[in-house]
């Protein structure tokens, strides 16, 4: 936890496994992310998009699920800011499941509604600021349990 002028303390004693549990999912959802932002970006080109990239976006549903799963199953209601890491954890997790699933159903849906086209060729952008907040939490969580 980020002490007085940003300075990295340790967390209080007994937290260390859960923040050491948080850190990992976190490390392992950042390393995802070049995968699911590729696979997002290649749902927001004009045209057919290939099968190849419906697999990529089927591994990257299963690894982003397991991942929050994981993230929900700690327990850290006896500590408000671990609680409030938690939740953070878990939207980020959540945006990056909701991308994947929508950028699948966007570029595979088989039907041409001109609404969802525009919203499709948006995808080109891909996971956007919040694969840059996902980092930004994973080295707060790294830095501080090495404190």
């Amino acid at each position: 936890m980020a002490g007085e002028f940003g300075v990295s303390v340790p967390w209080p004693t007994g937290y260390g496994p859960v923040v050491r549990r948080m850190g990992s999912i976190a490390e392992r959802a950042v390393a995802a992310q070049a995968g699911a932002d590729a696979a997002i970006r290649a749902c927001g080109v004009v045209g057919v998009v290939s099968s190849d990239v419906a697999a990529s976006l089927g591994e990257m549903l299963r690894v982003y699920s397991r991942l929050y799963f994981e993230a929900e199953a700690l327990d850290t209601a006896l500590n408000p800011t671990l609680t409030g890491i938690q939740r953070d954890l878990l939207e980020l997790l959540s945006y990056h499941l909701h991308m994947v699933r929508d950028a699948g159903d966007l570029a595979f849906s088989g039907r041409d509604v001109p609404r969802n086209e525009r919203f499709r060729l948006e995808l080109g952008d891909g996971l956007g600021a919040r694969a840059e907040e996902l980092a930004r939490l994973r080295e707060r969580l790294v830095w501080d349990e090495c404190g």
